[in-house]
């Protein structure tokens, strides 16, 4: 059931992810970001499955899970004020 949960939170974090960076998409363009929470919003819409340490270890160079947790949070505060 934990597994489960973690899986289900996981998923809905994604989703809000991806939803925001959308949101910048349509209104102002992904080019509108900065260069490194360009390049997150990108690996995310492309690997909408996959979980921060996974998006970390695409990354070059590498970036940790705290890092991709940072710039997407960053992202959706962008979405926020748009």
């Amino acid at each position: 059931n934990c597994d489960n949960a973690n899986l289900d939170k996981t998923m809905d974090a994604a989703q809000k992810q991806i939803q925001a960076i959308e949101k910048i998409r349509d209104t102002k363009g992904l080019d509108f970001l900065p260069p490194k929470l360009y390049e997150i919003a990108l690996l995310r819409l492309a690997e909408p499955d996959s979980s921060l340490k996974e998006l970390g270890e695409q990354m070059d160079p590498p970036l940790g899970k705290s890092g991709v947790n940072h710039r997407l949070a960053r992202i959706e505060e962008i979405a926020r004020r748009l």
